[in-house]
């Protein structure tokens, strides 16, 4: 609650007082003020609970947020509102689990008993997180929160930072022409007879596999069965996950079971990915599945990863063999 307390005082941080007679203590700046309330915003941006009283008090501006412990060991509601900062927990004080301890459904609706309560005793209305005059509003795509390119399908305006928040133009979205005929990725020159536009998402490797987790699989881009350097882009290489640079890696001599990982993240149009160590060929992989690389001798090693539409990417490691 000291932290959600400190976004509310535009980023100061200072202790908690308990009695309004108590002295306030020196505070410290954590984050600036336009950080402050663009976290704040995004907080306000939650949909309150489905209960009777939802559209009652739906002007009251309030920035909340849940949470569940690992094994529902505890639930919790934090927000800020007006003047008040506004925790609640729901648990056993001997710490077992309890698989309602849900932070939206176990410690959410009190919490906003605790505001529509508040909203009764006095106006909070007038009390809004007002923007400082550093933030800025710009039209983004929806999707990735870049500036919208040419393909994107849907735009909402956020705020952010001139000259402090990273920005740019959106590559998710992409047109692609489809053959009719086949519903494979046609190539130039398109007839036109049989081909159509269609709009993909092209997210990388470790996004999708995180959508795909959330149960929100996202459809998977079509193969690029064209002239892969007329479509390739620097900007889209992949990205080395492991090994680390400039490491030295330390293994057995005669452990066949010791092995080097090789991992990379993938842009959206790339499905596969080869390794090479030096000049030589270690083998192909897949987006996001470590391949397993065993050094043949020790020393300096240049790591190579290109991807299927001959984009790369490099690392330098040492190894060291020992008995």
């Amino acid at each position: 609650i000291t932290l959600y307390s400190m976004l509310a005082n535009h980023g100061q941080l200072s202790a908690l007082r308990y009695q309004m007679q108590q002295p306030p203590s020196s505070t410290t700046r954590l984050l600036s003020e336009a950080s402050s309330f663009m976290v704040l915003d995004m907080l306000q941006q939650n949909q309150r609970p489905n209960d009777a009283a939802a559209s009652v008090h739906a002007s009251v501006h309030v920035a909340w947020k849940t949470g569940t412990s690992w094994g529902f060991r505890d639930a919790w509601t934090v927000g800020v509102l007006g003047p008040y900062a506004l925790a609640v927990w729901v648990g056993n004080f001997d710490g077992s689990s309890n698989p309602a301890f849900v932070g939206v459904q176990a410690a959410a609706p009190l919490f906003f008993r605790i505001v529509d309560a508040l909203q009764t005793r006095e106006s909070l209305h007038e009390l809004q997180f007002n923007p400082p005059r550093t933030v800025k509003q710009v039209e983004v795509c929806t999707a990735s929160g870049d500036l919208p390119n040419a393909a994107c399908p849907q735009k909402s305006s956020t705020w952010f930072i001139p000259g402090v928040s990273p920005i740019k133009v959106s590559d998710v979205h992409r047109q692609v022409m489809i053959d009719i005929r086949t519903g494979k990725m046609a190539c130039p020159p398109y007839d036109m007879k049989h081909t159509r536009a269609e709009i993909f998402e092209y997210w990388p490797s470790e996004l999708a596999q995180s959508f795909a987790q959330a149960g929100m699989p996202r459809r998977q881009p079509p193969i690029n069965q064209c002239n892969h350097g007329a479509f390739a882009n620097d900007d889209q290489a992949p990205r080395i996950t492991s090994p680390l640079t400039t490491v030295t890696y330390t293994l057995r001599v005669h452990d066949a079971s010791q092995s080097i990982p090789l991992s990379c993240n993938l842009a959206g149009d790339s499905h596969q990915v080869f390794w090479f160590a030096d000049s030589s060929y270690v083998g192909t992989g897949a987006a996001g599945v470590a391949l397993a690389w065993i050094p043949p001798h020790s020393g300096h090693f240049k790591v190579r990863a290109v991807d299927d539409l001959g984009r790369t990417d490099n690392r330098e490691l040492d190894v060291e063999y020992v008995q």
